[in-house]
C-alpha cells in the first residue's frame, strides 16, 4: 500500500482565447497523485484535511468516486484551498494560489498516523511534496513525522519538489527546506526548471553537480524535462527516457500522473517497502527504464485530455502496445 499526504484542492480553470470564466476541479498535486494510484489499482490511502465547506464536500465526492482511500484523511473546519489555473494556447497552466488559514497547511502531530500503525498496514511508500511540504505549519509536522518514518518504520520516501515560485517563497530558505526534505527521501522527483529557480540557473545549465549531490547515498533521482522527456539518477547511472509524442490538450496533472504510475511500476516489481535503498538499487536498469516509460506513457495519456484524468493500467498498456 502507497500513503499519500497533501493538498487536495480547488483549481478554477480558464483558457486563454475565450471569455476565462473558470471551472471548479478537484486539484492538488498530491490528490492527482492519490487518484491517479487508484486508477492504476495500487492500494493507496490519503492523508489530507479536507474542510467541511461545500468545495470541500467536492473533494470528498471526488475523491471517493475514483477510489480513493479516505479513512485516514482529516475533516478540517478551515475552507479549502483554491488554485487559479489559466492554461495558455500552448496547454500549459499557470497558477496563482489562495492559501492563508486554509485546510491543507494545519496539520498537528495528533492528526498523524504512528510509524507502528503504517507497518501494521503494510504501507510500502510514502509519497509527499509540493505545497504541504512547503507551507507552515504543516511543513515543520510533515518533516518530523518523516524522520520518524525515516528511522522506525523501513518505508520507503518519496519526494516530488512541485516549486511554485508564484507564491513568492524565499530562494535560499526553499533550497534548505528541499535539501532537509531530500535528506529524509530515497526517491527524489524535480522538473528542471525546480532545480533552476532553487539554484539560481540560466535555462539549460549544466545540473552534474546538483545531481550528485542528490544522489548521495544511494538516493534514486528523476528530473523531468517537459517534452524532452525524464532522466533517472542512480550513483554514477543515468536513464535518459525521451517523451512520448503527444496531441496536447493540456499539462494539468501530467507530472502527478507520471509520479503515480512510475511509483505503482516500482510497487509491480516489489521495489517499494524495507530497506528501501537496497531494494531500489536491485533493480536493473531495464526495470528502470521500464518504470520511467510506464509513468511516461500515463502522462502521455493525460496530456491529450483537458484537465488531470489519470488512465487506467489497461488504457497504459494499449499505450506502450502501440508504441512499439
Amino acid at each position: 500500500m502507497i500513503i499519500v499526504i497533501g493538498e487536495a484542492l480547488i483549481d478554477l480553470i480558464g483558457h486563454e482565447g475565450t471569455d476565462i470564466s473558470y471551472q471548479p476541479v478537484v486539484g492538488g498535486a498530491n490528490a492527482n497523485v492519490a487518484v491517479a494510484l487508484a486508477q492504476a489499482d495500487i492500494p493507496q490511502k490519503f492523508l489530507g484535511r479536507i474542510s467541511t465547506d461545500a468545495f470541500g464536500q467536492m473533494i470528498r465526492q471526488h475523491l471517493e468516486t475514483n477510489g480513493v482511500d479516505l479513512s485516514h484523511s482529516i475533516t478540517a473546519k478551515e475552507q479549502t484551498t483554491l488554485a487559479i489555473a489559466t492554461i495558455d494556447t500552448q496547454g500549459v497552466a499557470s497558477y496563482s494560489f489562495y492559501i492563508e488559514g486554509t485546510a491543507d497547511w494545519a496539520w498537528t502531530r495528533q492528526e498523524l498516523p504512528d510509524p507502528s500503525s503504517l507497518v501494521n498496514l503494510n504501507v510500502t511508500a510514502v509519497q509527499f511534496g509540493c505545497l504541504t511540504a512547503a507551507i507552515e505549519p504543516g511543513s515543520t509536522v510533515l518533516a518530523g513525522w518523516l524522520s520518524e518514518l525515516a528511522t522506525e518504520a523501513g518505508i520507503t520516501l518519496s519526494h516530488d519538489l512541485n516549486i511554485r515560485p508564484s507564491l513568492g517563497f524565499n530562494r535560499e530558505s526553499e533550497l534548505e527546506r528541499v535539501l532537509r526534505f531530500n535528506e529524509l527521501s530515497h526517491i527524489i522527483k524535480a522538473s528542471d526548471a525546480d532545480i533552476e529557480w532553487l539554484y539560481d540557473l540560466e535555462p539549460g545549465a549544466d545540473l552534474s553537480t546538483v545531481i550528485a549531490q542528490w544522489t548521495r547515498g544511494g538516493k534514486t533521482l528523476l528530473i523531468t524535462r517537459g517534452g524532452d522527456g525524464v532522466c533517472l539518477y542512480r550513483g554514477q547511472e543515468e536513464i535518459d527516457v525521451p517523451a512520448q509524442s503527444v496531441k496536447l490538450v493540456d499539462t494539468v496533472g501530467a507530472g502527478d500522473t507520471f509520479m503515480a504510475n512510475f511509483l505503482a511500476k516500482l510497487s509491480d516489481l516489489d521495489a517499494l517497502g524495507s530497506g528501501p535503498n537496497e531494494r531500489l538499487g536491485a533493480l536493473t536498469s531495464v526495470q528502470l527504464r521500464s518504470a520511467v516509460q510506464y509513468g511516461n506513457a500515463a502522462a502521455a495519456i493525460v496530456c491529450e485530455r483537458r484537465g488531470c484524468q489519470p488512465p487506467s493500467k489497461a488504457e497504459i498498456t494499449t499505450r506502450l502496445q502501440a508504441q512499439r
